[in-house]
C-alpha cells in the first residue's frame, strides 16, 4: 500500500496559516464579548430590543427608514451602540485575510522575490478595493 504525503508547506503558506489562525481567534473573541454586552445591555443599542419584534416583520426598505439604520461603512458613525458593537468582530474578520497578505508580501520583499511580492501587492489591491464598497453593482 502507498502513503500518499503532501509536500512540505513553503515558509510563506505556514506565515499565512498562523496569521490566518491568529486573526480568527481574535475576530471571535470580538464577536462574543459584544454579543455579551449587547445581550446583557451593558450598552445601549440604536435599537431598542421591545422594538425589534415589530422592525422584522417590514420589508427591507421600510425596517431601514424605521430603524435608522445605515448602509455600507456608516455603521461605524452606530459603534458605540450595543447592536452596531457586533460589527466590529465581523469587520475584524473581513480584515484578517488583508492583514495575512500584507505580512506574506513583506515576507516576499525581504527576501527579494518581487514576482511574489506583486501578485501579493495585487490581490491586496483586489481585497482592499472589494472592501472599500467603491467597486460593486448597486442595491
Amino acid at each position: 500500500m502507498t502513503t500518499h504525503r503532501a509536500p512540505p508547506a513553503a515558509a510563506e503558506q505556514l506565515i499565512y496559516a498562523r496569521w490566518l489562525a491568529a486573526g480568527t481567534n481574535v475576530g471571535l473573541v470580538l464577536l462574543a464579548a459584544a454579543f455579551l454586552v449587547y445581550s446583557l445591555g451593558i450598552v445601549e443599542p440604536h435599537i431598542p430590543h421591545e422594538d425589534l419584534p415589530v422592525l422584522w416583520t417590514l420589508p427591507l426598505e421600510e425596517y431601514l427608514d424605521a430603524a435608522d439604520a445605515p448602509l455600507g461603512w456608516n455603521w461605524l458613525r452606530l459603534v458605540d451602540k450595543g447592536d452596531f458593537m457586533n460589527f466590529v468582530g465581523i469587520g475584524f474578520l473581513a480584515l484578517v485575510s488583508v492583514l495575512c497578505y500584507l505580512r506574506i508580501f513583506a515576507e516576499f520583499v525581504v527576501r527579494r522575490e518581487r514576482l511574489y511580492a506583486a501578485i501579493a501587492l495585487g490581490q491586496l489591491v483586489v481585497l482592499v478595493a472589494a472592501a472599500s464598497g467603491l467597486v460593486g453593482v448597486g442595491h
